[in-house]
């Protein structure tokens, strides 16, 4: 059971509390001076927290910026993950173009999949059981459940590769490349974030028990934040 929930009003409050809660998981991460290491959300959600991140007192130089997903579009097409943080966090921030790390899009998913991956392992530390280990990975949830590009009942939910070539995915376009479960799993903070009542049903399923019919709810409890509005929360009577 996920016990960092969190409710605020409106969707601008969610905002500025995922915000908040990533700039200081942020500056502690790097408090020794380490390289720290996000992943990035993609989908409409998120834009208005990296708007607000982007303005936080953030030693960006230290912060490496990855992808949980990405579609296989150029990294400058409108419905790239990569053009949304561009526009409302790399710019607006200042972030210098070497510590974004984008996912591969002009190589085939099979490949951008393994070379993304590959890159993930030459900069990040790796847990005990040899699993790269971020400081933060946001998520945004989907209206079915899924989180990233995992989607519902997937054999990519138990797949134990870093990245993962998704082929056919339920929303277009088809093909994506996602992190792992294992790999969003082993982070140190995972932040949750979705807002209005579309995603009430998925968010409620999501706090409930462990089913692969809802990606959301195989996320590890412990170092996982849920950060909703309270139309997201409608659902969650007696919580």
């Amino acid at each position: 059971m996920i016990e960092d929930l969190r409710i605020l009003e409106t969707a601008a409050d969610v905002a500025d509390e995922a915000a908040t809660a990533l700039a200081g998981w942020i500056a502690h991460a790097g408090a020794a001076g380490a390289a720290v290491h996000v992943a990035l959300a993609g989908g409409s959600t998120p834009a208005a927290t990296y708007a607000r991140l982007a303005s936080a007192p953030v030693d960006w130089p230290s912060v490496h910026l990855w992808f949980g997903d990405e579609r296989m579009v150029p990294p400058d097409a409108q419905d790239a993950n990569a053009e949304l943080a561009r526009a409302y966090l790399v710019e607006p921030a200042g972030i210098a173009a070497a510590m974004v790390h984008l996912v591969p899009t002009t190589l085939p998913v099979e490949a951008a999949a393994r070379a993304y991956g590959d890159e993930i392992r030459r900069h990040l530390p790796l847990d005990a059981a040899g699993v790269p280990r971020f400081d933060v990975v946001m998520l945004g949830l989907g209206e079915d459940g899924h989180v990233a590009s995992l989607f519902p009942n997937s054999t990519a939910l138990t797949a134990t590769d870093v990245c993962l070539p998704i082929r056919n995915s339920p929303k277009p376009p088809p093909e994506r490349v996602s992190l792992s479960l294992a790999v969003i799993n082993a982070a140190t903070h995972r932040l949750l974030v979705t807002t209005g009542s579309g995603k009430a049903d998925a968010l409620a399923r999501t706090l409930g028990s462990p089913d692969p019919g809802t990606p959301a709810s195989l996320l590890r409890s412990a170092g996982t934040t849920v950060v909703c509005d309270a139309s997201a929360a409608a659902d969650l009577r007696g919580r």
